[in-house]
């Protein structure tokens, strides 16, 4: 078995576990982060890792762009994944889209399953 079939579960593990921390830290910190999706691609050679931030609101969203909070969400979830030893070669991969819930709602009738197609 290769190394890179032996990662790809790790990293599942690595997300779901940064995914909780930054969840808590969000609420901690009263930052009404709504859901976080990703998108991994099943390619064993391909170690991106698309990290897709749903705030509640299309307002609020526009409040956390213009107050820098989005970046700090953003930094904290990369945070926690070195802080759980992310593969370092990793962490170059990763990117951010952001949405709101409110958008999920109009755009795709509710459904992120839509709205990460």
């Amino acid at each position: 078995m290769s190394d890179t079939k032996r990662e790809m579960p790790l990293q599942l593990g690595y997300i779901e576990k940064a995914e909780q921390l930054t969840l808590e830290w969000t609420k901690t910190n009263n930052i009404k982060l709504f859901q976080i999706e990703f998108i991994v691609p099943f390619v064993l050679t391909d170690i991106s890792l698309q990290v897709l931030l749903f705030f509640d609101t299309n307002k609020i969203l526009d409040d956390y762009k213009a107050d820098g909070t989005v970046e700090l969400v953003k930094q904290q979830y990369l945070n926690n994944l070195i802080l759980l030893d992310y593969p370092k070669n990793y962490l170059n991969e990763v990117t951010f889209e952001i949405d709101t819930d409110e958008n999920v709602q109009k755009e795709f009738g509710g459904s992120y399953f839509a709205r990460l197609r």
